[in-house]
């Protein structure tokens, strides 16, 4: 009677057990660390080399900043540490959801979604980047060119099979300047002429935008539009830069401020600029007479963007980037 009562129990425990799992955990793929290269050669030309090297990083030095002298432009300290704590690799899911861009080391995947992001369709290989945290991707609107840009402000263009269709070069930067980094990369939709496929604007962290448009196919070729400047707005320059398409809005995010008499997104560092199609190209949304009635929900991560961060304890602290 005693050994039949235990069964029962045992099953009971064992039904317990069962109910405590809530779901399985699949793993799809991983990506293991990529190992870096390490170039060949005996000790004398290995000595030799670290020789060459500092002699002409000296030279860069001192033609940088003695005989230029630039003016130096110096970012917010609390936006450097934000954004150098975050990790080196991203994924950006395209606008149909269809597409995945992985983002790694020295490589850029394109995964489908017609196999759960398994496979891959395609592989853009990009040059090692010092500060892989400023790097930056974006999608096409028609979700068919991916545009990758480095720390030093450089874009390199792709296809869906990852290749490399043209590279822009900054207009200006200098080694180890973060401030020439791209804070907003963003394709527009270009109607204006068959000739080219789509509007790319790059935007630094100084505030400096550069609207390029591209051409795909035939006639594979990039040529500058325009050009627009933030500085006015935010002299510390910008944290980052994202678009809407459904109120062709380009929402800006800056330096908090406490000057008097300015709305309260302004006063977050935060502003909207429609985007023109002629001189001067991008118009401020202000509060009297050209209102936006419906706020799209990017305000709020931009403003989370702006002036918050939380902490690994998970703990939301509110911080002054300026």
């Amino acid at each position: 009677m005693a050994a039949s009562e235990s069964v029962p129990a045992s099953s009971a425990g064992s039904a317990e057990e069962e109910e405590t799992i809530l779901y399985d955990l699949l793993v799809n793929t991983e990506w293991p660390p990529e190992t870096e290269v390490q170039p060949r050669g005996n000790r004398k030309h290995g000595a030799s080399f670290i020789i060459t090297k500092a002699i002409r990083d000296h030279l860069l030095f001192l033609r940088q900043y003695i005989w230029y002298s630039p003016a130096p432009f110096l970012l917010p300290d609390g936006l450097v540490r934000l954004v150098s704590k975050q990790i080196n690799w991203h994924l950006v899911l395209a606008n149909n959801g269809k597409l995945l861009a992985t983002v790694q080391d020295q490589c850029v995947e394109i995964r489908s979604a017609k196999d759960d992001f398994t496979s891959i369709i395609g592989k853009c290989q990009v040059p090692k980047d010092p500060k892989p945290q400023w790097r930056r991707v974006a999608w096409s609107y028609d979700c068919t060119l991916l545009a990758y840009a480095e720390s030093t402000g450089t874009v390199r263009v792709f296809d869906l099979m990852g290749s490399e269709l043209f590279v822009i070069s900054p207009a200006s930067g200098f080694a180890g300047d973060l401030s020439y980094a791209i804070a907003g990369l963003v394709f527009l939709e270009y109607k204006a002429s068959a000739q080219w496929s789509a509007e790319l604007l790059v935007i630094n962290y100084r505030g400096e935008l550069r609207s390029y448009l591209v051409s795909v196919g035939t006639n594979q070729s990039y040529q500058e539009s325009h050009s627009f400047s933030f500085s006015d707005h935010y002299p510390h320059g910008i944290n980052t830069a994202i678009y809407h398409p459904g109120h062709r809005l380009l929402l800006v995010g800056g330096c908090e401020t406490a000057e008097l008499g300015i709305s309260k997104a302004s006063s977050c560092g935060l502003s909207a600029w429609r985007v023109l199609s002629g001189s001067p190209y991008y118009k401020q949304v202000i509060n009297s007479g050209d209102r936006v009635t419906e706020v799209p929900k990017t305000l709020g991560l931009l403003k989370l963007l702006s002036v918050k961060f939380y902490t690994r304890q998970g703990q939301e602290q509110v911080r002054h980037i300026c």
